[in-house]
């Protein structure tokens, strides 16, 4: 059976006959058995009559399936066509390369399979992995900058992690080398050519994926939309084993450039010899719209890779990148030729070679480069590479290249050059890519550094993964991500009274600051207080007593991105800030918290090192509120503090109110001074304050805190007054203290109140306090203390 197709003409009128490209090209060998035949420059509806016929296997039947874009279909044979044998294929169309209409190409003979190699993980080292608590499944390579600029561009930078210490996959991190998006990849896979391109005029992500064997892969394009979720994906065709790793150049017209590996039989060979494939894909339809073979353009005599070299396999090409000139032709990039070529796009001829032993050119000084990668045409008209220098041999050190190519005259000069400090000697990979400001970004391929030189070549951002890890390719690039589900959020109880929580959003790049959400139930969320983003996991220490907690995301203006799920903090005690004062008898006071639905009975040890300085009994603390438990220092503990270092003793505190009720923290012990008779002290609290330290202390500075606790089940947001007599020694602009919770109102003496405080009788200054929340007001007579 013969496909057939007939495209009918209105009487009287002759249809102009167009240059149809077709694939594989006329007199070519290197198809494989399982290939399309590619028909483009006219609507499948006119691709007309045609016959297909192997040598061996006969005619075959197929099908037509039409282009995306309506100009170009593919007949799909029925069945593969046979390993070594010729294929005629007539039609009537005038066809490039054919004879009236008519033309023929070769099919090559399989050798082997590409089989997934163990890929090497690299040691972790010191801080060499990430880690989260909002997202323990993620465990990405951690990132140390070394330089930084205002000079640098503002983009996002895009790398993917090889060789683990953990996990691979693609990552997104900020100009400051901080995450912003990492997606793990199965255990021995690995992403490549990871960056933003246009798909259907929107900015998608793209990588490719999947595993490596003897410097080739095998895998499949990934592409993901804004919200992270993957809208398509893009296949190598035509019987290839899968997409090679090195190139996944999407168009704007919704089709993709792609790198194959066909390993197959050559002549007098006992070995796979690895022809380099392009293939141009439609993404739509999966359709071959172009393919080209090295090994039927390329003669294997102009690779530095002899066949005699050794090794499992044949590999005199390496493709490892494609681009576009200016005039829609194709630059190709060949590692082992040590070559660039240029080839036409209809017939895929080679026009012209730069480099190997085959050059079109006279090459300048400076201009020879040896195992290249990512050579790109600029809009300017000139050529930027990657040279690493290295294959091995070492040629020399690897460096990036922008070079002038005069196609008319058939010379190169050298434009500019950037090496890394110190110079970096690459065997494999790399990239250079020209940012909107003209600076230069670079990936140093087999090292770990990723680079920004500025248009005069000095170094203004230079990073590194912190272990020996490596990029295939970075890019620095805008990208605006808004993942599809809610940011997480995870809390622990802290020993001070407060609840950590940590929020992230993987992918969130508009997320400028955090809200907390304090309550006791879905109904009762109020917003508790704000933290900037730090990073791609932000802590936040709540100040409150209330177990529920939700987290909004918000950007720049303050508007709400996302809202994470609610989750409740575990019932604890602690002891509230990080200083506790001891008078010359050694007698202190401990803030302490019970964050819990009943009274907390709580005793606590002070220690320092392995000596016991102080044991209290067992101090009832009421149902989520809190109160102050009394220890003396023993005179071990005296004589310590006595001589510590700029009166200051660090102490642990370990205490217990049940199995499972307990905290261990650190704080500092202050010495303090008092003589004659204390002021009196009296407190009238109202219903959701309570004022409780009657003796406060103030630094020589004048600064000091009354210790205070919110009863609300909502944050306190309180004010509060000093006075002597009918002076004003200290006032306050509104504070946080969260509900349930304890908590110190720091406040500043005026030089009024510094002066007293430094008069008075017995370093004991009689006050009166006002600390008022809306509605609510307490009064209080205290003393304040001051300390050195």
């Amino acid at each position: 059976m013969v496909a057939c197709l007939v495209l009918a003409a209105a009487p009287g009128v002759a249809l102009a006959q167009p240059d149809v490209a077709v694939f594989p090209s006329p007199n070519t060998t290197s198809a494989l058995p399982q290939t399309q035949i590619t028909f483009r420059g006219i609507p499948a509806s006119q691709i007309g009559h045609i016959t297909v016929v192997g040598s061996s296997s006969g005619a075959h039947s197929g099908t037509i399936e039409a282009d995306s874009d309506g100009q170009g279909g593919s007949f799909i044979p029925s069945t593969p066509f046979t390993a070594g044998e010729t294929v005629t294929v007539t039609t009537g169309l005038t066809v490039l390369g054919g004879t009236n209409g008519s033309f023929h190409f070769g099919i090559a003979t399989p050798f082997g399979t590409i089989n997934p190699m163990k890929l090497p993980m690299v040691p972790a080292g010191s801080n060499g992995v990430q880690q989260f608590h909002t997202r323990p499944d993620l465990q990405p390579a951690s990132v140390t900058v070394n330089r930084q600029s205002s000079s640098q561009y503002a983009g996002d930078i895009f790398v993917t992690p090889q060789y683990g210490p953990v996990q691979n996959g693609p990552m997104i991190l900020d100009s400051s080398g901080r995450m912003i998006w990492f997606q793990p990849l199965p255990a021995n896979e690995l992403a490549t050519d990871f960056r933003v391109q246009q798909l259907n005029a929107q900015p998608v992500l793209t990588w490719w994926q999947g595993f490596t064997n003897n410097g080739s892969g095998r895998g499949e394009g990934v592409i993901l939309n804004s919200q992270y979720q993957q809208i398509a994906t893009v296949q190598a065709a035509n019987g290839l084993q899968g997409m090679d790793l090195h190139e996944f150049l999407v168009t704007p017209q919704g089709d993709a450039y792609i790198v194959g590996v066909s390993p197959v039989h050559y002549p007098g060979m006992g070995r796979p010899l690895m022809d380099s494939v392009v293939q141009e894909i439609d993404i739509k339809t999966g359709l071959v719209l172009f393919e080209w073979h090295a090994l039927d353009h390329i003669p294997i005599t102009e690779s530095f890779f002899k066949k005699g070299a050794s090794g499992y396999v044949f590999d005199p090409y390496h493709l490892n990148s494609v681009s576009l000139d200016t005039d829609g032709n194709l630059i190709i990039s060949m590692r082992n030729t040590w070559a660039v070529y240029k080839v036409d796009h209809q017939t895929g001829a080679v026009i012209w070679t730069l480099g190997s032993n085959q050059n079109s050119f006279k090459m300048g000084p400076g201009t020879q480069t040896a195992f290249q990668h990512n050579v790109l045409v600029q809009p300017n008209g000139t050529f930027t590479l990657f040279d690493d220098g290295g294959g091995p041999p070492t040629v020399h050190q690897a460096r990036a290249l922008e070079l002038s190519v005069n196609e008319t005259n058939k010379t190169v000069t050298l434009v500019r050059q950037f090496e890394h400090s110190p110079g970096l000697d690459t065997n494999f990979e790399g990239g250079a890519q020209v940012l909107p400001n003209g600076n230069l970004f670079v990936g140093w391929g087999q090292q770990p550094y990723f680079s920004e030189f500025d248009s005069s070549g000095k170094l203004v951002f230079d990073a590194r993964f912190t272990s020996n890890t490596s990029s295939y390719r970075a890019y620095k690039l805008s990208w605006s991500g808004q993942p599809a589900g809610p940011p997480p959020m995870t809390l622990a109880p802290n020993n001070d009274g407060t609840t950590e929580l940590w929020a992230s959003w993987n992918g969130a790049t508009a997320v400028s600051s955090w809200r907390v959400l304090a309550g006791t139930g879905p109904s009762s969320m109020v917003p508790l207080q704000n933290a900037n983003r730090s990073g791609f996991e932000t802590a936040i220490a709540a100040p409150t007593g209330v177990a529920d907690f939700e987290v909004q995301a918000l950007d720049s203006s303050g508007n709400v991105l996302g809202t994470s799920a609610m989750a409740t903090a575990k019932p604890h005690i602690g002891v509230a800030g990080r200083t506790a004062y001891v008078g010359g008898g050694g007698t202190g006071g401990l803030p302490a918290i019970c964050d819990n639905g009943r009274a907390c009975h709580v005793s606590v040890t002070v220690t320092v090192g392995r000596t016991v300085v102080a044991r209290t009994g067992s101090e009832q603390i009421p149902a989520n509120g809190g109160g102050i438990i009394y220890f003396t220092l023993n005179a071990a503990g005296r004589s310590m503090l006595a001589h510590a270092r700029g009166r200051r003793l660090l102490v642990h505190l370990s205490g217990s109110a049940s199995k499972t009720l307990t905290l261990s923290r650190f704080i500092t012990l202050i010495p303090f001074s008092t003589g004659g008779g204390s002021p009196a002290h009296s407190a009238s609290q109202s219903q959701t304050l309570r004022l409780l330290g009657l003796t406060n202390f103030v630094s020589s500075g004048g600064v000091g805190g009354i210790l205070a606790e919110c009863l609300a089940s909502t944050p306190c947001h309180t004010k509060t007054t000093v006075l002597v007599g009918n002076t004003v020694i200290a006032t306050t602009g509104s504070e946080l203290l969260g509900a349930r919770d304890v908590g110190y109102l720091i406040f500043s003496l005026t030089s009024a109140g510094r002066s007293m405080l430094a008069h008075a009788h017995g370093n004991q200054l009689g006050a009166s306090v006002t600390i008022t929340d809306g509605g609510a007001t307490v009064h209080g007579q205290v003393s304040l203390v001051g300390f050195r």
